[in-house]
């Protein structure tokens, strides 16, 4: 049987565990997100005249409403990290991308007839938008529910979810410099879906991998 001294003088032999770091948490979920979102537009490229579609006031929405949610989410998953934090004041953040994104597919469904509506809609561009999204936001969203388990949140669904939402986001905002289609009542629904998705998914596989 194992004495006291003998257990103590073990444990003071064994190397100290690093200590949990949000910054480092904060860096590593970013390169989580750059590097599929690299490969992605180093293999296929980003739009064709991307410069000058975002002379079009509409288009730069498609990146900015992505990268914002994803900029607000990272940041509530490093503060839920720590134990009984709260999401406070920033969850009201929300409210500027989500408002915008309505008002965008509301004034397109108005000044837009009815036929050219949802023109944009077929098999082959949804298969594209919604898979090349939800293929994206897989190794993001592992490599974050596994860095998070290093935390110590007390809300796992939560934080989960949030992991979801910032991974899916993130990755939206890149595809979204190779998307060609600019019509509000397209990307807005149609990215929405996909991250809705993986936020979802994310939220119910990560609320166990987080409980402590």
């Amino acid at each position: 049987m194992m004495r006291t001294d003998d257990l103590i003088a073990r444990l003071a032999g064994e190397a100290a565990s690093q200590p949990f770091s949000r910054g480092l948490l904060g860096a590593m979920m970013a390169v989580s997100i750059i590097v599929p979102i690299a490969a992605f537009l180093s293999v296929l490229g980003t739009r064709p005249g991307l410069l000058q579609a975002w002379s079009n006031p509409v288009v730069p929405f498609k990146t900015l409403l992505p990268l914002i949610t994803c900029a607000l989410s990272m940041t509530l998953v490093l503060r839920l990290t720590r134990p009984e934090a709260r999401a406070g004041v920033v969850v009201w953040a929300y409210a500027l991308p989500l408002v915008s994104a309505v008002v965008l597919w509301g004034g397109a469904f108005a000044m837009r007839p009815p036929p050219a509506r949802f023109a944009e809609v077929g098999v082959f561009s949804l298969a594209e938008c919604l898979g090349s999204i939800l293929v994206l936001a897989i190794v993001p969203v592992a490599a974050m529910l596994r860095m998070a388990r290093r935390g110590a949140t007390t809300s796992p669904a939560l934080t989960a979810a949030l992991i979801g939402l910032t991974a899916a986001t993130g990755v939206t905002t890149g595809y979204s410099l190779f998307c060609t289609r600019d019509n509000p009542l397209f990307f807005v629904t149609w990215y929405g879906v996909a991250i809705v998705i993986v936020t979802a998914v994310s939220a119910l596989v990560g609320r166990r991998l987080l409980h402590w």
